[in-house]
């Protein structure tokens, strides 16, 4: 097996559609965390399904850089819009990573094959913005909450998973970089109920989401978030599979 790269996503509804560009995939895992390895555009990839956070994350990918040589990692999933340019769908390629925990506030420059990734994407038709991508550890479920994060980080999108990739990334010495597609839009709204739908590994929470489909206000909530989160994985199997190709090892 050559050096693989490693895919790093929180949810089982992120995993989904980037396992259907594996060829040649075999199940596994590292740790406690679930893993997928195959062929991706003539490159071992390794799909990674990390769960929420990132702790998981970061933990994560030091977990399968301790079973295969991984040579670099991308950060894949879904984010939330902090710039009202931003809508469900589009995707971010951040030029940097801003870690918003509350204490440090340290910041992840991804590597410079970056630039030729957006560009083969943007050759494709495929628009990508590059502005910052915040993670934070606590959800921003509100308009006010996500303009406010906007205003005073500069970030355009928000998720919880890339500076955890990028944290590993760093100590183990290799590239990262991050692909982001928009679900909740910065006017739209994030309901409590919502952290009862999914379990920390990343997986859904039938119960949980059963339990929601009585009311009528929360059915139309999960509906229009299933047509935003197919709409943005979508995007993100396209994006990776035009753009796995043109990463400069």
């Amino acid at each position: 097996m050559d050096r693989p790269i490693a895919l790093v996503v929180a949810l089982a509804q992120e995993r989904r559609p980037l396992l259907r560009l594996l060829a040649a995939a075999r199940q596994g895992r590292a740790d406690e965390f679930r893993l997928i390895v195959g062929e991706l555009a003539g490159q071992t990839a390794v799909l990674i399904q990390a769960g929420i956070g990132r702790d998981r994350a970061r933990r994560a990918l030091l977990a399968a850089a301790h079973r295969f040589p991984v040579r670099a990692a991308w950060s894949l999933g879904f984010s939330g819009g902090l710039a009202e340019t931003l809508c469900p769908g589009d995707l971010v390629c951040p030029a940097v990573v801003l870690q918003d925990d509350g204490r440090t506030g340290q910041s992840f420059g991804v590597a410079p094959a970056q630039a030729a990734v957006r560009a083969t994407l943007a050759a494709a038709g495929i628009r990508t913005h590059d502005g910052p991508l915040l993670t934070v550890d606590v959800p921003l479920r509100t308009p006010e909450v996500k303009r406010a994060a906007h205003r005073r980080t500069g970030a355009v999108a928000v998720d919880m998973e890339a500076a955890g990739v990028a944290e590993a990334a760093r100590e183990l010495g290799i590239p990262w970089l991050a692909i982001k597609a928009v679900v909740d839009a910065a006017g739209e709204a994030l309901p409590e109920f919502l952290a009862g739908c999914t379990t920390a590994q990343g997986e859904l929470r039938w119960r949980g989401l059963l339990s929601n489909l009585a009311s009528a206000r929360r059915r139309r909530t999960l509906w229009r978030l299933r047509r935003a989160s197919r709409q943005a994985a979508q995007g993100l199997q396209r994006a990776v599979d035009v753009a796995f190709a043109a990463w400069s090892p």
